[in-house]
Parts: C-alpha cells; sequence; structure tokens
C-alpha cells in the first residue's frame, strides 16, 4: 500500500496522474480525405478489378509500384477446370 502511494504521488508529480490528461495541450492534425497514398491506392486496385475481370481471374492484390505502375497479382483459371495458377503482371496506373 505504501509503494502505491508513492507511486502515484510521483505520477502526480510528472503529470500522469488521471485527471491530468486536461491539462496537457494536445495537437491533432488533420488528414484530409483525398490523401495521395489512399487515392493511388485505390487507383491501382480499381486497375486491378479491371483487368482480372477482363482474364475471368480473382484478384488478390495491387501495389503501386512507383513511375505510375500498378503490380497486380491474380488467380487465372487455367482452362481445363484445373488448379489456378498465379499471375503477377505490372501495367500502367489507368
Amino acid at each position: 500500500m505504501k509503494n502505491l502511494f508513492a507511486l502515484l504521488s510521483v505520477l502526480a508529480m510528472v503529470g500522469a496522474a488521471p485527471g491530468a490528461a486536461e491539462a496537457w495541450p494536445v495537437q491533432h492534425q488533420q488528414q484530409s480525405a483525398e490523401s495521395p497514398i489512399l487515392r493511388v491506392a485505390d487507383t491501382c486496385y480499381a486497375v486491378g478489378q479491371r483487368l482480372a475481370e477482363r482474364r475471368g481471374a480473382r484478384l488478390l492484390r495491387a501495389d503501386a509500384v512507383g513511375g505510375n505502375q500498378c503490380r497486380v497479382v491474380m488467380l487465372v483459371p487455367d482452362g481445363k477446370g484445373g488448379r489456378p495458377r498465379r499471375e503477377e503482371t505490372v501495367v500502367p496506373m489507368r
């Protein structure tokens, strides 16, 4: 019990006691809804969806790789009813 009071008194001195949170100024950064990272990721995902739909494949992943290009990973059916193959392509971001 003695240690608990000692700990609480130390925390109160450094401002970490319950109720001290309101005393510290907090800066909040506003993030825009149109973040460039999200926009690129959304664009690559849309490109991957279109490519997979054209090929009759299942989209696994779509990432931006720089230089306005996207890496698209999909499972393409083999056409004979067998196991689909994994295909990775780099396509321009459109």
